[in-house]
Parts: structure tokens; C-alpha cells; sequence
């Protein structure tokens, strides 16, 4: 049997599962922040409380947001390939 989760079990422990809370004050998800993140110029957790609300409420997830931030900007950027380069 697969296991589902639900507004009972939905937690940050469940890591397959794309609704994982990221804020539980102002029940942002992890499926929200990355969506943000990949769509906005976000470099702070400022801008993350900004356009997701995430870290707005009492702060304690802001150490979680920024390793979020630190993931992305910690990705290696995408060079044209040379073939495909104008001449």
C-alpha cells in the first residue's frame, strides 16, 4: 500500500511528497517556494516572505529558506554550448 499524505501527516519529514510544508505558520509549501525560485529573482529570505509569504510568521523557518536559497545559488550556471553559439 502507498502511502499518502494528508493535512494530518503532512510534515517536513515526508520528502516525496511536493506539499511539504516549508512555513507552517502561513502554510507554504515546498512545491511554492521551488516554483518561486525558479520563476523570480529571489536572493533573500526577504524576498521569499515578499512573494511567498513563507517567513513572514514567527521567523523560525528562515534558517530552512535560506538553505533553500543557498541550494540554488550553489548550482553550477548553464553555458551555451559552443555549437549553438551565433558566428
Amino acid at each position: 500500500m502507498e502511502a499518502t499524505c494528508t493535512a494530518e501527516t503532512l510534515s517536513t519529514t515526508c520528502d516525496t511528497c511536493p506539499a511539504r510544508m516549508v512555513c507552517h505558520c502561513l502554510q507554504v509549501t515546498e512545491d511554492v517556494l521551488l516554483r518561486a525560485l525558479d520563476t523570480m529573482n529571489l536572493v533573500s529570505v526577504k524576498d521569499i516572505c515578499r512573494h511567498t509569504g513563507a517567513g513572514d510568521g514567527c521567523t523560525a523557518c528562515h534558517r530552512r529558506l535560506r538553505k533553500y536559497l543557498d541550494q540554488r545559488t550553489a548550482l553550477p550556471m548553464t553555458q551555451p554550448s559552443p555549437s549553438l553559439s551565433p558566428i
